[in-house]
């Protein structure tokens, strides 16, 4: 089977549970005889944990076929974002040397209504727009792509978040792994129409 990893910060964590529940059942609704899907979520996660993180799986886990990274909002409020790019950059460029055969994804960081760290919250959804178009271009120069999310929006009456502004509501959890599936299902979709023997 083909290895999917996704990598990230709480959201991952709380998109694993999800996932794995009885609702929503076989890992983001795939056939486990042909893809195996493995979580790494780490509450409060930021950026320079990444690749130490990948090191260390790299030891116990199969290689990706399918590296999936949501990660970068817990560092926009904190770090500038030339810096942030840069790191990203930098670091997106050894992974692609770590896992020369795997498809690196880019799963956009989310609106928030609340940053923690940062009075002005229009203002660092907009430094996140620039920052997800940026890496976007980034992983697309290495040979990657990009799941925008763009169903996701932080207005007060979409129930997709909590009441905190920060975190996703469990619908809101749904509607990212949907998004996540749905990316999956038309990878394996090409995947099979590439491959001879099926």
């Amino acid at each position: 089977p083909k290895n999917v990893w996704i990598c990230g910060h709480s959201l991952v964590y709380w998109a694993e549970s999800r996932a794995k529940s009885p609702e929503v059942g076989m890992q983001l609704g795939m056939d486990p005889s042909k893809v195996t899907v493995w979580w790494k979520g780490i509450q409060g996660m930021t950026w320079s944990q990444l690749l130490p993180q990948l090191h260390q799986l790299k030891v116990t886990w199969p290689n990706p076929d399918i590296l999936v990274i949501h990660l970068g909002g817990n560092d926009l409020s904190t770090e500038s974002p030339t810096n942030l790019l840069a790191s990203v950059k930098k670091d997106m460029t050894s992974i692609r040397s770590i896992f020369p055969h795997c498809l690196l994804v880019w799963s956009n960081i989310l609106p928030r209504r609340v940053w923690r760290h940062s009075p002005d919250s229009h203002e660092v959804d907009l430094v996140r727009t620039t920052v997800n178009r940026r890496i976007h271009n980034i992983v697309s120069e290495l040979g990657g792509t990009s799941v925008n999310h763009d169903n996701i929006r932080c207005g007060t009456n979409t129930g997709l978040y909590r009441a905190n502004g920060i975190h996703l509501s469990p619908k809101g959890i749904d509607v990212f792994n949907l998004n996540l599936q749905d990316f999956l299902e038309k990878w394996e979709l090409e995947n099979s129409k590439n491959s001879p023997d099926v």
